[in-house]
């Protein structure tokens, strides 16, 4: 028998966003009556500063999580344990502070549970 670590691949999503400014930005659209588990999530920075992104597990909610990006670099984190959204039918969002010059390129793993 075959044993996979979280989800079968019909629940499991993908997200990439890109974020150019200080404007929150959807990551994951909610999928109605369904929690949205964030696994994996990696950001890379293009620009000479470091920044910090901030993680919501619904649009304009609290902070649940927040990556700090060097400059030229890339960071990120592979939940050990999937991180629970709290509520069902909620956009994952991300956002960043309005640095000129500087687009933040991010990509995440989520799986599906009802």
């Amino acid at each position: 028998a075959l044993v996979k670590p979280l989800q079968v691949r019909d629940l499991i999503k993908t997200a990439y966003v890109s974020l150019a400014n200080g404007t929150e930005a959807t990551l994951l659209a909610a999928v109605a009556g369904a929690y949205l588990d964030l696994v994996y999530i990696m950001g890379a920075n293009n620009s000479d500063a470091a920044v910090q992104v901030d993680i919501r597990p619904v649009t304009a909610g609290g902070v649940v999580m927040t990556l700090y990006i060097p400059a030229q670099s890339t960071a990120g984190i592979a939940c050990p344990v999937p991180l629970p959204q709290t509520d069902t039918g909620n956009n994952w969002t991300v956002d960043m502070p309005d640095i000129s010059g500087t687009t933040i390129y991010l990509t995440a793993l989520f799986s599906q549970e009802i």
